[in-house]
């Protein structure tokens, strides 16, 4: 058993690159082999989201507080809220964020591919896909 305490794993800024606005991460997880594991909890500020991006195993959105959206492409944008889980199926583009006057967290969680591949990150999302109406 092992204990990851959490003073020993700082808040971190998320990549400005694959986000918009101001996007926290703590990081919960990161699995060493053979676990492709990898869980944190993001924390966006209102207008704070990520770009578009996909992940090879898919991923898991657990909201923890505020409101959020999140978007499938080619899907209307859809409302999030405490206690909603989210299962994005592999290979599929979306992005996802907090509402735009609202502050919202999330776990993600998410496994690296069988032969080490990550999230793969595309454009930053356009305004007018994010300020869209929730369907």
């Amino acid at each position: 058993m092992k204990v990851i305490r959490a003073a020993d794993r700082p808040t971190k800024p998320a990549p400005a690159a694959n986000f918009t606005g101001t996007v926290l991460q703590d990081e919960v997880v990161t699995g060493t082999l053979p676990s492709r594991l990898r869980a944190s909890v993001v924390s966006f500020t209102p207008g704070g989201r990520t770009n578009w991006h996909t992940h090879p195993v898919g991923q898991t959105l657990f909201c923890l507080s505020g409101i959020g959206r999140v978007q499938r492409e080619g899907e209307p944008v859809q409302a999030l809220h405490p206690g909603d889980t989210v299962v994005i199926p592999p290979g599929v583009r979306h992005w996802h964020g907090a509402a735009p006057n609202r502050l919202f967290a999330h776990l993600a969680i998410s496994e690296n591919g069988p032969n080490g591949e990550t999230t793969a990150w595309f454009e930053p999302v356009s305004d007018a896909d994010y300020t869209a109406a929730p369907g």
